[in-house]
């Protein structure tokens, strides 16, 4: 089905893409170059929920994008400056056709802020955050909670398990507000359940918690890890 809109159904002798790359079509007309569209509809106004004139089960949906990366297509300037060449079917040698892509890294850390975060800060993909985890010592003044913490951040980096250590002089609120607002995955905090050779272990994604033995901390955060990346 041909469809066009209002504001397009009368115009005469127009300009118009001929679905080829830098070739347009000049003075053309309704019935003339092109067949005769089926419909008229207001397709320019047209919003979210609005129904399709072909199918009335099937609807609209807008959903908001964000550009991460891009390609241009660069053509012959480079590869005729450059006397990059290739002999075609012909025998001719003949400039290469060239293009290129980018991925904005900055751009596509940006793209996944937006869409994971709460109330509270950053909720980072296990996939690109810049640590997996981060160690918080609730009272440095305690020498177990020190010793455990500095033995099990060595432990885990060891291990492949990219980890921070927040041994800071501050009040372990502020420590887990901080570590909530830049979003790291997982929280270990060497706190009260140290008595029972356990430490707490919080997911940042929905705050879950449990208290894990210490041997185990490392085997569990592989697994949740291998888990979330997929």
């Amino acid at each position: 089905m041909r469809l066009v809109d209002r504001t397009a159904v009368d115009l005469k002798n127009f300009v118009t893409g001929s679905n080829e790359s830098d070739y347009h079509v000049v003075g053309a007309n309704w019935g003339n170059q092109f067949q005769l569209p089926d419909r008229t509809v207001d397709l320019r106004k047209s919003i979210a929920g609005d129904r399709a004139v072909h199918d009335p089960t099937q609807t609209l949906q807008s959903a908001r994008g964000v550009e991460i990366g891009h390609i241009f297509q660069l053509g012959t300037k480079y590869s005729k400056a450059l006397g990059a060449t290739f002999t075609n079917e012909q025998g001719e040698e003949v400039p290469l056709v060239m293009g290129c892509y980018g991925v904005g890294v900055s751009r596509l850390a940006q793209a996944a802020v937006e869409q994971s975060y709460d109330k509270d800060g950053i909720i980072w993909p296990v996939a690109i955050a810049p640590y997996h985890a981060i160690v918080v010592v609730p009272n440095i003044a305690d020498s177990a909670q020190m010793e455990a913490a500095e033995k099990l951040a060595v432990e885990l980096n060891q291990a492949g398990i990219e980890t921070l250590l927040d041994d800071r002089n501050e009040r372990a609120g502020v420590k887990f507000k901080d570590s909530d607002l830049v979003g790291i995955p997982y929280r270990i905090v060497t706190g009260r359940s140290l008595a029972q050779g356990k430490v707490e272990v919080v997911k940042r994604a929905d705050r879950s918690s449990q208290e894990i033995a210490i041997e185990e901390v490392i085997p569990t955060l592989k697994q949740w890890i291998a888990e979330a990346i997929g």
